[in-house]
């Protein structure tokens, strides 16, 4: 489980402004606490465990800069097709859709939301593992074909050169990792030793062609052999060591809280399958359906633009498809079941007559980030989009605090 996301699911709930750059715009909080895929981190930047190839013993790989065949970045509108309350422009949902007359006190049976003990194992386990480390081994030489964290520093005839120094870097001993046999070279020797290892760069060299074809001795040092990973234990010292600004000081915070954040979880998962089996829908309004294939399509650009690449380019890379197209006919469902979700937040807005306020949205960003200044935000997604935030808020609270648990 990564830890963010849980909590600020709890927190969140189902926030409109981290959906702008979720695949699904109703998908994501409460429909799964659990993700242990990712540690805390960069909010969703991609991992990057990967050892450096050759060009990291001189400069930059060519991927880690804009393209030059880059689209110029465009301003995106997430707020095209709303209206001024944050609804689907020209669309009242109520004329398609029938809610249950409990929508705001839903029965939901105790034991159908339970948090079992396992559950909140499976996530302790989870957290502790993001934090899992190498043994560090440190008694014997290194050997062919294994892990290891060196320092390293480069020179051409005494001068050092850009990129030709790191510390703390991850390498396959014996690999083709980095230029000639730089590799081979680490081979038998010891953790702590520094030594010269001296190598030839290729010719041609793209990377930095005024490297090209020259000798260089890099002087590297053996920090450690990675052995076995060591998965750290959940006690209350890890807890305090790193879990803290969470608010957890111990196990006890720590279980405290996942327990609650399950129970959330399974309430919100319990009545969003109760709204849509018991509602009606006669007909997908259009218009709904435009919305959410929109967003989708702007969150993958404005990701593109992000990395400086194409949008081709990144759906091909991240998404192992050929161009926008192929990507929506793989992302249909989740489209229609976004438009439906809406649809009914929408609904429900409409029945309770619920009204969207600047006051009511500085108190949404107070409660959901801390803040009541919210003018980036409208500057980057449009005062509609907020509404939009705010209506789906408040009506997902609706439901699940009403909820009747007998």
């Amino acid at each position: 489980m990564n830890p963010k996301k849980s909590i600020a699911c709890k927190k969140i709930l189902c926030a409109l402004l981290a959906l702008a750059l979720c695949v699904g715009l109703l998908a994501g909080c409460g429909s799964g606490g659990a993700d242990s895929a990712s540690a805390p981190d960069s909010a969703s930047a991609p991992d990057s465990a990967s050892v450096p190839d050759s060009a990291s013993a001189s400069a930059p790989a060519d991927s880690d800069t804009p393209q030059d065949d880059a689209p110029d970045a465009e301003p995106i509108d997430f707020s095209a097709g709303l209206d001024e309350n944050g609804f689907i422009a020209g669309v009242r949902a109520l004329d398609y859709v029938t809610l249950p007359a409990d929508y705001a006190a839903i029965p939901v049976p105790a034991d159908e939301i339970a948090v079992k003990e396992e559950d909140i194992q499976a996530e302790i386990d989870g957290i502790a593992a993001q934090y899992a480390q190498p043994e560090q081994i440190t008694d014997r030489a290194v050997e062919d074909n294994e892990y290891v964290n060196i320092d390293y520093s480069g020179s051409v005839d005494g001068v050092k050169f850009d990129g030709g120094t790191a510390s703390g870097q991850q390498v396959l001993s014996g690999s083709q990792q980095f230029i000639d046999d730089f590799l081979t070279q680490i081979i038998g020797h010891m953790p702590g030793e520094t030594f010269d290892v001296e190598v030839s760069f290729p010719d041609p060299y793209e990377n930095n062609p005024d490297l090209a074809g020259k000798e260089a001795v890099f002087e590297v040092t053996i920090n450690y052999i990675e052995g076995e990973t060591v998965v750290p234990e959940f006690d209350d010292a890890f807890v305090s060591e790193n879990l803290s600004y969470y608010g957890w000081e111990t196990v006890a915070d720590a279980r405290a809280e996942i327990e609650q954040v399950l129970y959330d979880d399974n309430l919100y998962s319990f009545v969003w399958n109760y709204m849509t089996e018991n509602t009606q829908i006669d007909e997908m309004p259009q218009a709904v359906t435009e919305y959410h294939t929109a967003m989708l399509l702007n969150r993958m650009r404005s990701e593109a633009q992000m990395y400086g690449v194409p949008v081709e380019t990144y759906l091909q890379a991240m998404v192992g498809v050929q161009d926008e197209d192929a990507f929506l006919a793989m992302q249909a469902q989740s489209i229609e079941e976004s438009a439906k979700q809406w649809l009914i937040l929408q609904a429900i807005a409409e029945d309770t007559a619920f009204s969207v306020d600047d006051a009511a949205i500085a108190a949404y960003f107070q409660e959901t980030m801390n803040t009541e200044d919210y003018a980036v935000y409208e500057e980057n997604f449009g005062h509609p989009y907020l509404c939009m935030a705010v209506t789906a808020y408040r009506a997902n609270n609706l439901m699940t605090e009403n909820a009747v648990v007998e």
